[in-house]
């Protein structure tokens, strides 16, 4: 008999704990992010949770902006969790509440540190140290998006002329698009300019499937959205020791602004304006330029 008792009570306790948990379940709100482009009352229409915070709401209108169609969900958990569902089905949580050093973010970011630095779109001339907008990336955000090993890479990527030369870069997301824009304006500017040519040739190089020096993080290379001009105008915060801040806005302001600017009106980012800069680089980023102006992006 008490063997018999022990097991309906490890039935009951069971039977309680699937209880809760598919009442935690049911709990969660999921909200469907509709193809194509967002429509303008898209947020408003959203539950409290998901609206009253402004932050997160241009946080996720940036998401949602610069990566449409593959997002396909929002779940905000019965904890007050919200997690980005992809079309892969993959969840990634918005903000694990940790705080963190800034080390820590470029090791272990969430969306919402991802998001947390505003990029500073035109021109810039101030220096903030440990400010690099752009280099907390969500590792399998953008696995999901361009490939998370070399061969799903590999097969996404496209050939597109930067002028005058075939470069490679992933097909995904008008990532090869946006570079095509970005080659037949630079085309253009250096037929008027041509002493501006030398700070695009030779390329560092485009896809290389690596990690970052020294680190465990893929670097953004490797998810073939992004592209090295010539390093020999293009400084690396390594290869200096110590450098200072007016050492480094001399750096900024000496590279030409016509070949950022044209850069960024695609949707790439510039390594030239991060405290640990990196001049020769520029990356596929929209949603941050989407953060900084919604009209940035064509």
């Amino acid at each position: 008999m008490r063997v018999a008792r022990r097991r309906w009570v490890m039935i009951v306790a069971i039977l309680l704990w699937l209880g809760a948990s598919l009442q935690a379940f049911s709990a969660e709100v999921v909200v469907q992010i509709p193809t194509g482009a967002l429509p303008a009352d898209f947020f408003d229409r959203l539950p409290e949770g998901f609206r009253h915070n402004a932050a997160r709401r241009a946080d996720l209108q940036a998401l949602l902006t610069g990566y449409a169609g593959y997002c396909q969900a929002l779940a905000l958990a019965e904890n007050n969790n919200l997690y980005l569902i992809t079309k892969d089905n993959v969840r990634i949580l918005y903000d694990d509440g940790k705080v963190k050093s800034f080390e820590e973010k470029l090791d272990h970011p969430d969306l919402q540190d991802m998001l947390a630095q505003v990029y500073p779109a035109g021109e810039s001339l101030e220096y903030q140290p440990d400010y690099d907008p752009g280099r907390f990336r969500v590792t399998a955000f953008f696995n999901t998006v361009y490939g998370g090993a070399s061969k799903q890479v590999q097969a996404n990527l496209t050939t597109v002329n930067f002028c005058g030369q075939q470069v490679q870069i992933n097909a995904r997301n008008g990532a090869a698009a946006a570079l095509g824009r970005v080659g037949e304006k630079l085309a253009a500017l250096v037929r008027g300019k041509p002493e501006l040519r030398k700070y695009l040739f030779p390329l560092g190089g485009s896809v290389n499937w690596r990690n970052i020096d020294g680190t465990n993080r893929p670097s953004p290379h490797s998810w073939g959205i992004a592209i090295d001009l010539n390093s020999q105008y293009g400084a690396y915060w390594r290869w200096q020791k110590s450098p200072t801040v007016a050492f480094i806005l001399n750096l900024r302001r000496s590279y030409p602004g016509e070949i950022v600017k044209i850069f960024e009106a695609q949707g790439f980012i510039w390594g030239g304006k991060w405290s640990h800069y990196d001049l020769m680089h520029f990356e596929y980023r929209p949603e941050l330029l989407v953060k900084t102006s919604p009209a940035t992006i064509p």
